[in-house]
């Protein structure tokens, strides 16, 4: 069985994988990156049997093959030879906005295969996001109640499946008067503050607000996740000003509040697309190094600080 997922927030990548994990009662999980890893040593694991493993996952990260620009030697011919085979679960993961299905090859793939978007999340989808988390933990809240949520939750979806759960086992209906004793909002105007010292390389203003976060219980991963989610916001917006949009069109494109548009379109004067770029490739190799554990979370934070 296939699966591709794509998009560009990790945490809901690391999720729905986790998802297909339990879902598909997985023995052993292997691990490859298309971009180290060799196609004949995939291949030969989706063909290998052991007599131990009831269940085999196989799990192909950076598979830019998917994508218009491919920065490998896959050949996707090779996984279509073998689609009908039971053997094991393969998920592909490609950390993009888009598949290329103007490639026959990736288009029959695709077809082959249970693709899961993995979209970073904005103003209009954390709503439904929120709503849909709330409905599957049975959880209902009182319209100001989810009012006051959405507007400081942020949008990392593993910190707002993680508050959902926390209200659930307060109670099944949750109040306004609940929801902000439980909840610790997230305090937008310092993430702005926390990505201006980032680009200025404000060592000592980054790292005070990083550890003001941190007295508020918000984890290294949530606070990389906030600031991921500005920059990318921030990305979009330059991306869209290089290509000659106006404000309000770009608003009308990513579907964001025209005030945030119009603050964000001053911000991204001060930088060019490609130095956005590098800062957000930066905060994935920290946030997947947390995540795999290669890391101490706060010292790998820290070091992330002092070595900009």
């Amino acid at each position: 069985m296939y699966y591709i997922l794509y998009g560009d927030d990790q945490s809901r990548i690391q999720k729905k994988l986790k998802t297909i994990e339990t879902t598909q009662k997985a023995d052993t999980i292997h691990y490859y990156d298309a971009l180290n890893d060799t196609q004949e040593i995939v291949l030969e694991d989706m063909d290998s049997l052991s007599i131990f493993e009831d269940r085999k996952m196989i799990v192909i990260k950076n598979c830019s093959f998917l994508s218009a620009k491919n920065k490998t030697n896959y050949d996707i011919n090779e996984f279509l030879l073998r689609r009908n085979e039971d053997l094991c679960v393969i998920v592909f993961i490609h950390e993009g906005n888009k598949l290329d299905q103007r490639k026959k090859n990736v288009k029959e793939l695709v077809a082959a295969s249970k693709v899961l978007s993995c979209m970073a999340l904005d103003q209009e989808s954390q709503l439904s996001y929120i709503r849909e988390t709330l409905k599957k933990n049975k959880v209902s809240m009182d319209p100001d109640a989810l009012r006051w949520f959405c507007q400081r939750i942020g949008y990392d979806v593993l910190r707002i499946d993680s508050e959902v759960y926390k209200l659930k086992t307060y109670a099944d209906h949750i109040t306004l008067n609940d929801v902000k004793a439980l909840i610790a909002p997230v305090p937008v105007d310092d993430v702005f503050k926390m990505v201006d010292a980032l680009f200025q390389k404000n060592k000592i203003l980054l790292l005070a607000f990083y550890r003001n976060f941190r007295k508020q219980n918000i984890e290294p991963v949530a606070i990389i996740g906030l600031l991921a989610s500005q920059l990318r916001f921030l990305f979009q917006v330059r991306i869209y000003m290089d290509q000659g949009y106006s404000s309000d069109t770009i608003a009308s494109i990513l579907k964001a509040h025209p005030y945030r548009v119009s603050l964000n379109v001053k911000k991204a004067r001060s930088f060019s697309s490609e130095e956005l770029l590098d800062q957000l490739e930066s905060l994935a190799n920290l946030d997947q190094n947390m995540k795999l554990g290669l890391v101490n979370k706060d010292e790998g934070f820290e070091r992330f600080i002092l070595e900009l």
